[in-house]
């Protein structure tokens, strides 16, 4: 797995948390990432990852789901359950989609099974501190978008619902977004996965689902009857045309 890298200046000043047991592989990555310039801050288990991801300000989170004590599935949600939307990468020696569902509806962004290589977890980390500076799939006119109650304030890359702002993580944001493009247009979850991740990404059409699902609890007075985000049966989702 080692490989070389160049310091890459672009990278200076963004933070990375890592945590795995794996001292080896922590190591690893963690001066992989050093060496492209990155700040790394790495720690060997999930209750010491959620002081640090609590205390201190971080550009990407790097959990391996497997900890003993605190799994990086546990600790995303204590993470996401403070508030802290920092974008999240699971790594794992599972790749079965259960697996893979329970990472998302935790809150994670994005999913690499072992072995990987390191320019593969680079190439992932670049594309998640994009989505988190707010890159946009796409470029509709304007820079908000009014639904209903709902405000998406892309310059600000955040969402107000009855005036109150809503806390998305940067992939649910541009689900959010792509859907508010063209509301009433149903999206089907391949066309989703398409502009949200890329023509690339190796996944599955369901790994959608979970991301509509959080984005229901958050957006929705009743997430199970939606008012905003609906499922076209046999398609996938779209955004209610609401005056």
């Amino acid at each position: 797995m080692a490989q070389q890298a160049t310091t890459n200046s672009k990278h200076a000043g963004k933070r990375l948390l890592i945590a795995d047991d794996d001292t080896d592989m922590r190591l690893l990555l963690a001066e992989y990432f050093r060496r492209l310039g990155f700040q790394v801050d790495e720690r060997e288990s999930g209750m010491e990852a959620l002081e640090s991801a609590i205390s201190g300000r971080f550009d990407c989170f790097i959990f391996d789901v497997s900890m003993p004590g605190m799994s990086g599935i546990e600790l995303l949600k204590r993470v996401r359950d403070r508030g802290i939307q920092t974008p999240a990468l699971f790594l794992t020696a599972h790749d079965a989609l259960s697996d893979k569902v329970a990472g998302f509806e935790a809150g994670a962004d994005d999913y690499l099974a072992k072995p990987f290589s390191p320019r593969e977890l680079e190439y992932r980390v670049e594309a998640l501190l994009r989505r988190g500076g707010g890159a946009p799939a796409q470029e509709p006119d304007g820079e908000r978008i009014e639904v209903g109650d709902l405000v998406i304030d892309k310059r600000r890359h955040e969402v107000m619902r009855n005036g109150y702002r809503v806390d998305l993580t940067p992939l649910e944001f541009q689900i959010l977004e792509l859907l508010a493009s063209e509301p009433g247009r149903a999206w089907s979850r391949n066309a989703l996965l398409d502009r949200v991740w890329s023509t690339d990404y190796e996944g599955y059409q369901r790994n959608i689902d979970p991301h509509i699902n959080r984005l229901r609890k958050k957006l929705e007075t009743d997430p199970k009857n939606p008012r905003y985000v609906l499922t076209v049966r046999g398609v996938g989702y779209k955004l209610n045309e609401i005056p």
